[in-house]
Formats: C-alpha cells, structure tokens, sequence
C-alpha cells in the first residue's frame, strides 16, 4: 500500500468513529436545548459528522471542527478540510459504524473515545484500496458559549 493510500485509509478510519448508526435528520432544536447535557450535545455532534461522511458532504463535517484544529500529525482546519475534498473524491459508498462512545467532559473541554468499523470503496482501485478498519481514536473537543467543536483527533497512543 503506498503512503497516500495509507494516508486516506487513516483518515477514513478517524473520520469513521463519528456518529452512530442513527439515520434520523439532524435536530439543531435539540443541539441547542439547554435541558441536553454536554454529553448528549457531544453526541448529537458526533451523529451528524458520521451522516456528513456517509452523505459526502465535507461542509456538514466541518461544520463541527474549529477553526484552531490542530492534530499530532500537524495538520490544521485548511489542511483537513483538503484531506475531506481528496477523500470525498476518491471513495464512495463510506459506510460508518460505532459504539456508544466514552464522554468524559471537564468544563468546556471534552475527550471523548470512540470505537468503530468504516468501509469505504474507491472510486479507482488501482489508485486506492478498499477500506475495511475497525480501531479506537480519541477527540478533544472544546466548548465556546453553547457549541462543542472538535480540536484534535487521532489514534489512541
């Protein structure tokens, strides 16, 4: 597997740990409803970035990443947000699966640790490989006013 490939696959699989397998349209009513805690806003955020992969719409995912997102590999928001057009071009069919996730929020950060399975086709196979991961990523997620944005992801290490 070359290094692009491998790249994508890795992104793919961060990207994967979000949302669970609800299909339900997304309620920003609910996201802002004061009577939610953190942990079920964090979720609802996290549903809606899983269904913003599966649809391919790089902007819904976005829209739950801050600007100041940095990660370990260096990249920020406009070095993601090319990784999300290149892989949005290049797979189709992005299937995500999870489990409940693990919430810890302390004051207005939060961790969170997901599991989950993302399968992927590409577009040109001879180009990338198909994706089929399964693993565990950690997000740091951050609270200004009433919205949650993500600030970090990566593997658990």
């Amino acid at each position: 597997m070359n290094y692009k490939a491998l790249r994508f696959s890795l992104l793919l699989c961060l990207i994967g740990l979000y949302g669970c397998q609800t299909q339900a349209p997304f309620d920003l009513g609910r996201l802002v409803n004061p009577r939610m805690s953190d942990e079920e806003k964090i979720t609802m955020i996290l549903e809606d970035v899983q269904r913003g992969m599966e649809a391919q719409r790089v902007y819904q995912v976005l829209s739950h990443v801050s600007r100041a997102y940095k990660d370990r590999d260096g990249r920020d928001f406009s070095a993601l947000q090319e990784d999300l057009n290149t892989l949005m071009k290049n797979y189709r069919n992005i299937r995500i699966t999870r489990t409940p996730p693990r919430i810890e929020v302390r004051g207005n950060r939060a961790r969170v640790t997901d599991t989950f399975g993302t399968i992927a086709e590409p577009v040109r196979a001879d180009d990338f490989p198909p994706v089929n991961l399964q693993g565990q990523v950690i997000l740091m997620m951050e609270k200004t006013g009433d919205t949650w944005q993500i600030i970090e992801w990566g593997p658990i290490t």
